[in-house]
């Protein structure tokens, strides 16, 4: 997940370091973005119920998608975090076995 590069790179945190996730993770935010995006449509915000006539309804529209967008990133964060915390689990039991 951190690599360690001397150039620059588009997603660097700090000189020379640069997070790359997995590409399933980036192929799982997809379905997770539907899925979040699709609730908060239609049982969240209930956007069903204004109408898209002015330009602050079109507003409420995309503010809805941005903030389902950075709700699926931060599953998706979760998602990773769970599953390294299951591999450093798992490592540390098949070495603590042997």
């Amino acid at each position: 997940m951190w690599e360690k590069k001397s150039e620059w790179g588009d997603s660097m945190l700090v000189n020379g370091y640069i997070v790359g996730f997995p590409k399933y993770y980036w192929v799982l935010l997809i379905p997770v973005f539907l899925g979040v995006s699709y609730y908060n449509i239609f049982y969240d915000w209930q956007l069903q119920q204004f109408s898209v006539t002015e330009a602050e309804d079109f507003g409420r529209y995309v503010f809805v998608l941005v903030l389902s967008i950075c709700q699926s990133f931060i599953y998706i964060l979760l998602i990773s975090f769970a599953v390294s915390l299951l591999k450093y689990l798992f490592r540390n039991k098949e070495q603590n076995s042997s």
